[in-house]
Formats: C-alpha cells, sequence, structure tokens
C-alpha cells in the first residue's frame, strides 16, 4: 500500500513540475516577444536644443512607444559630438545642425553618414551675439577674443560676423571651446569679449549685467538647419526604427503647434528648464519636417564657403549624404526635392 501511495505521490510531483515548466516557459516567452518586439534607438542630442525638447515631449507622451520603439538618449554640449558618436558606433540616431554635418562630411572619403531629415530651422533671432562693454558696432570686435567653436555651426555663424564686419581672422582673437559652460566662464572673468549664445547661455549672460545684445542670426547670416542622421547601416538594417523615429518626433511637432504651453511645462518638468526658456526656444524654430529644395539650396551655400575657405579636406557631393526613404514612409506629406 505504501508503495502505490508513494508511487502515485510521484506522478503528481511530476506532472506539476511539467505543468509548472510549462506555464514559465510560456511566461519568459510572452515577456521576451514583448520586449524584443521593440528595437532600441540610442539617440544623440545637444543640449538645450529643440531637438532634446522634442525628444523629451515623444519619451513622456509615449510617442516613441506608439511606434514600437525605445530610445535610451546621451546628451552632448554640440551635435558634432552625436554625429561622432554615430561614426564610432556608439549611437544610432543624432541631432546635427546643417554646418556641422557639412564640415564632417569633408573630413574623410570613406563615409556612412546619412542625413535621413530636416527636423527644424531656426529664425536667428534666438541665436544673440553678447559683447563686453565698448563694443558698440562690428568694426569694434577688431582685436578682441571671440568665442568660436571648431567644427560646429558657431564656428560658421563667427565666420560670417567678421565678413559682415569686414574684418580677417588674422584681426581678431579666436578661442576654441568645447561646452557652454566653458565659453561662460571665459566671458565671466573678462577672457573673452565676446560670444554667440542662446537659451539658458544667453539668460545667464543677460543675467550678469555685464554683456550687451550687439546683433542677432537673422541679422548676420541665414538661420541654422538641424537634421536627423544616422549612418548607411543604421537605415539599412532597421529602416522601421528610423520611419518610428520620424513619426514620434512629427507627433512632438503636432503637440508643440497645437499646445505650446503644454509642451514647454512637459520640457520644463523632465529637462528642469525654466518653461520661459523653453517657449522662447520653441517660439524661435520653425518645425516642418522634409528635405526640400530650400534646405539643399541652404546647404549649398554653406558646402561653397567650406570649399572656398579650404575647410574640406575632401569634396563630395551633398546628395551622397542624404537618404529620405525613412522620410517618405514615415510622413508621405513631407515636401522632399530630388538633387
Amino acid at each position: 500500500m505504501k508503495k502505490i501511495i508513494v508511487w502515485v505521490v510521484s506522478i503528481v510531483v511530476v506532472i506539476g513540475i511539467i505543468v509548472g515548466a510549462m506555464f514559465g516557459l510560456k511566461g519568459s516567452s510572452s515577456s521576451s516577444s514583448s520586449s524584443g518586439s521593440k528595437t532600441t534607438v540610442r539617440l544623440g542630442l545637444m543640449t538645450n536644443s529643440d531637438g532634446q525638447y522634442l525628444a523629451a515631449i515623444a519619451q513622456k507622451e509615449g510617442y516613441f512607444s506608439k511606434y514600437g520603439i525605445k530610445v535610451k538618449t546621451s546628451t552632448f554640449s554640440y551635435g558634432i559630438e552625436s554625429v561622432n558618436a554615430i561614426t564610432t558606433g556608439q549611437l544610432d540616431i543624432g541631432y546635427v545642425a546643417d554646418f556641422a554635418a557639412l564640415n564632417r562630411f569633408g573630413s574623410s572619403s570613406k563615409s556612412s553618414l546619412k542625413m535621413f531629415a530636416k527636423l527644424s530651422s531656426s529664425s536667428g533671432s534666438g541665436n544673440k551675439l553678447y559683447v563686453a562693454k565698448g563694443i558698440n558696432f562690428l568694426s569694434d570686435l577688431k582685436g578682441k577674443t571671440i568665442i568660436t567653436s571648431k567644427g560646429t555651426d558657431t564656428e560658421y555663424v563667427v565666420a560670417r560676423t567678421l565678413k559682415k564686419a569686414g574684418l580677417k581672422s588674422s584681426q581678431v582673437n579666436l578661442v576654441s571651446v568645447e561646452t557652454g559652460q566653458e565659453a561662460l566662464a571665459l566671458m565671466k572673468s573678462g577672457k573673452a569679449s565676446a560670444v554667440w549664445a542662446s537659451g539658458q547661455n544667453a539668460e545667464k549672460l543677460a543675467k550678469t549685467g555685464k554683456f550687451s545684445v550687439l546683433t542677432t542670426q537673422s541679422k548676420i547670416t541665414s538661420p541654422t538647419l538641424s537634421f536627423a542622421i544616422s549612418n548607411k547601416s543604421f537605415l539599412k538594417k532597421h529602416p522601421k526604427a528610423a520611419e518610428a523615429y520620424l513619426k514620434a518626433i512629427n507627433d512632438a511637432v503636432k503637440l508643440v503647434k497645437a499646445h505650446p504651453q503644454k509642451a514647454a511645462a512637459i520640457v520644463a518638468a523632465k529637462l528642469n528648464v525654466p518653461k520661459s526658456t523653453v517657449l522662447a526656444t520653441l517660439n524661435s524654430e520653425n518645425f516642418n519636417i522634409n528635405f526640400d529644395s530650400s534646405t539643399y539650396s541652404s546647404l549649398k551655400t554653406i558646402y561653397k564657403y567650406l570649399d572656398s575657405s579650404n575647410e574640406l579636406k575632401h569634396t563630395y557631393n551633398i546628395s551622397d549624404y542624404v537618404d529620405t526613404s525613412a522620410l517618405k514612409k514615415a510622413i508621405p506629406s513631407a515636401s522632399i526635392a530630388d538633387n
């Protein structure tokens, strides 16, 4: 009798283990499928930029998840750092300004980088030239120390400023910095006399009471265009992820346009940035995701400057670094020029 009982109990235990294992495997498979269904996109953003703000809105409102991707963000002082990280395989998608992108393309004859959408263009009113006392005209910059940042759009704006002033680079002292904080420190210490600034950096300079605004970018040169950039490999292997990114950012743009106060509040809470600063940045940008003929025209103007200034190590065709296939599918209504 004892043997029969032991035998029955053994069978029950075995059946319990098998059933438990089956349910366990089912649960594990379901969990894996759920997490594995979303591609993780490593996104590089410029601190306090409209690109960072749009991404913050997309994350908070669940737009990335809505289109099936998970996003891990990294922030940098300048967009060119995102481009470098993509080149070295540390990031998948980045936010970059026009000059920085074109300058980077010309640094090597072998590059798989691709701009796949224009995200925005600045009005130019938000980027201001702050100068020390005694500088009342652009010509007064002669002999002064001006802050720049090699390889970024700031370098281009400074170059256009000097041309507007009728000055050569040899007639001023150009100091290149790597972060906005470094630029602020140089200005506050009196070691520099002029710097282009926007957003929080501009507000910090204004609060010191030591500097005045001499001019704005809109009076010096054309608006700065900002792009989504990736590489050939990612766009080929994960086209749906690239499309999802653009769809999510486009949803964020729609929210900004329809409810700017709400959008600013979301960003302010998520990034701990004053709402007024966020609003000022959003208001100074023209959000229109496309890659139209005017975009190509602006890029060609910058390319001509780089080429004539011997800034390019290798000449190239801009169209070789553009891939709008994801944009065409993500936003069919977007204006896209064939170039």
